[in-house]
């Protein structure tokens, strides 16, 4: 998502499955992978205390281990390294997990799926008609910039 007014912060996720057949004597495998991570122009506190509170909530839920783990992930590969900033104030991010039951973990990754819109939309309608600048969307367009950045 990304709102036009730049007090609303830029939100990305996706929640995915893989799984392989058995191929040529090797045999198949199945993961997890996925997160939800949120971008600000402008940081309010209380808004991100919510987010991350949300997706804490989420992950305490199946494993507390869950949260420092996903949000260290988050943290951690989200980073534009040629600028040595991060892309945003993170989430959740993991990949490969298969360390578990599949449906535990595919019932992790729908409880996370299914509160993206309890984690951001109360931000959204919180900041979607402040007044902005033509300063504050430039600002906002640096940033999707950056965003850009990070997936190239």
């Amino acid at each position: 998502m990304h709102p036009k007014n730049p007090h609303c912060p830029t939100m990305h996720f996706n929640y995915r499955f893989f799984q392989t057949e058995d191929w040529n004597g090797i045999p198949g495998q199945w993961w997890f992978g996925g997160g939800t991570d949120i971008t600000p122009s402008y940081v309010v506190e209380e808004d991100m205390k919510h987010f991350h509170g949300t997706y804490k909530a989420v992950c305490d839920r199946h494993d507390p281990a869950f949260y420092p783990k996903f949000k260290k992930w988050c943290d951690e590969y989200f980073i534009i390294g040629h600028r040595k900033e991060t892309r945003g104030l993170g989430g959740i991010f993991f990949d490969d997990l298969n360390d578990r039951d599949a449906e535990k973990i595919l019932a992790f990754s729908k409880d996370a799926v299914n509160h993206v819109v309890e984690a951001y939309c109360p931000i959204v309608k919180k900041h979607m008609n402040d007044s902005f600048t033509e300063e504050q969307k430039q600002w906002q367009q640096i940033r999707r910039g950056r965003y850009v950045e990070f997936n190239l």
